[in-house]
């Protein structure tokens, strides 16, 4: 206020000045003819200020509070059309999709992003406010009424899931076009790898003749055969054999058998009662045993305590190795801008119109004192030169109109 203030004071001097030498030239006129142009400026000079202060003075209040004079208190009394106003304004300027757009690209985003995250200290900031916000959440979640409450939602969701039918959607994802073959295949490799070792085999063939004495004992006596190590080893080649023959027979019997158990039991998890009453049964009872609460509240704990102090070994890297693969990679920094760009106009058509409805409403809800004392804060100091500008202007016309008027006589 104090540059208002000093404005202010300039121009009332201005007036002040021009009052009294109209004064001193009316009274010394007479013997100085000269002093009526001197007397004819400083009137008009008076007349130009006193003009412009009161348009100025209208912007704000009513002039010497003379509220019948019309047009005056300008700002205050349109309030609502100038908070509309300045809100379309800056809507239709300062927030428009092109404009915003034109000045993220500018930025280049993905590029600025990887720059920034280059820095460690920048890594380590970042990695800090994260840690900050896991450790609250952590503790927050650690409240026995947070918990408890989260207990019992997630037991009260799982307990009303449909969990048999949703075993059956997934089985079915998972069988479309013989997918679960490659699942197959797998296991029979892994199989077969591990029977294909000789630890494996003997180990096999040790357990064979182990759990079937009696069995051992009738083929020795009754066929005069000896089933001894080596014909228990033959019994695992033959397995062997019969697993290689369904690994590389994509027709093979087997796989018809497999995909008529997976079929069957798809549609027994969609239509048999019986099936579905044992799946939902075993779901109730998982989630009623103490044991697995007891193992996943252990394994939470657990989490809990690791989780800060590994993020902050751990983060700070993460996100430094995050910036060097930005940085080795145009084409995804490309890709990057491309998906910001395309999703930043109707983001901005979204919510520029609440913007400038925040605009409009913060405007709205100042009282009237205030709104003036702010635009008079921030133009008046400049609106001043009105008055200055007035004064001079009026001076110079009136002692134009006087000389005019002295010639034309």
């Amino acid at each position: 206020m104090k540059k208002l203030q000093r404005m202010k004071l300039l121009a009332t001097g201005l007036l002040v000045l021009a009052g009294a030498v109209y004064v001193a030239a009316r009274a010394f006129e007479p013997g100085r003819p000269w002093l009526h142009y001197v007397a004819a400026a400083a009137e008009a000079a008076m007349i130009g200020a006193i003009a412009d202060w009161f348009a100025v003075v209208a912007l704000f209040h009513h002039p010497l509070n003379l509220r019948f004079i019309p047009h005056t208190a300008i700002l205050p009394r349109n309030k609502a059309r100038i908070a509309e106003g300045l809100s379309q304004f800056i809507q239709q300027n300062f927030l428009s999709s092109a404009a915003v757009v034109a000045r993220v690209a500018a930025f280049r985003p993905a590029h600025t992003l990887c720059r920034w995250l280059l820095k460690r200290e920048n890594a380590e900031i970042l990695a800090s406010y994260a840690i900050r916000l896991v450790r609250y959440a952590l503790t927050a979640v650690d409240d026995e009424r947070v918990r408890g409450f989260l207990a019992r939602t997630v037991n009260d969701v799982l307990s009303r899931a449909d969990v048999a039918t949703v075993l059956a959607q997934l089985l079915d994802v998972l069988t479309e076009n013989q997918r679960h073959h490659a699942l197959l295949d797998e296991a029979l490799a892994g199989l077969d790898d591990l029977l294909a070792r000789e630890d494996t085999r003997r180990f096999i063939a040790e357990e064979v003749r182990k759990s079937s004495p009696a069995l051992v004992r009738v083929i020795n006596q009754v066929l005069d055969l000896k089933l001894d190590e080596r014909a228990a080893l033959k019994i695992v080649d033959v397995a062997l054999k019969k697993i290689s023959e369904v690994r590389h027979d994509r027709q093979h019997e087997l796989r018809a058998r497999f995909d008529g158990f997976v079929q069957r039991f798809i549609e027994r998890l969609k239509t048999d009662p019986e099936t579905r009453a044992k799946i939902h049964r075993l779901r109730d009872e998982a989630l009623e045993s103490p044991a697995l609460a007891g193992y996943v509240g252990s394994l939470w704990d657990e989490f809990r305590a690791w989780l800060p102090g590994g993020m902050r070994g751990r983060l700070p890297g993460l996100i430094v190795e995050l910036g060097e693969k930005l940085d080795a990679d145009p084409a995804i920094r490309a890709w990057i801008d491309e998906q910001i760009l395309s999703a930043l106009p109707s983001v901005v058509e979204e919510h520029r119109a609440k913007f400038g409805r925040f605009i409009e409403d913060q405007i709205l809800s100042w009282q009237e004192e205030k709104l003036v004392a702010e635009l008079e804060r921030h133009i008046g100091p400049d609106l001043q030169y009105i008055r200055i500008n007035g004064t001079v202007v009026g001076a110079l016309v009136g002692l134009v109109i006087a000389a005019l008027t002295q010639l034309l006589a």
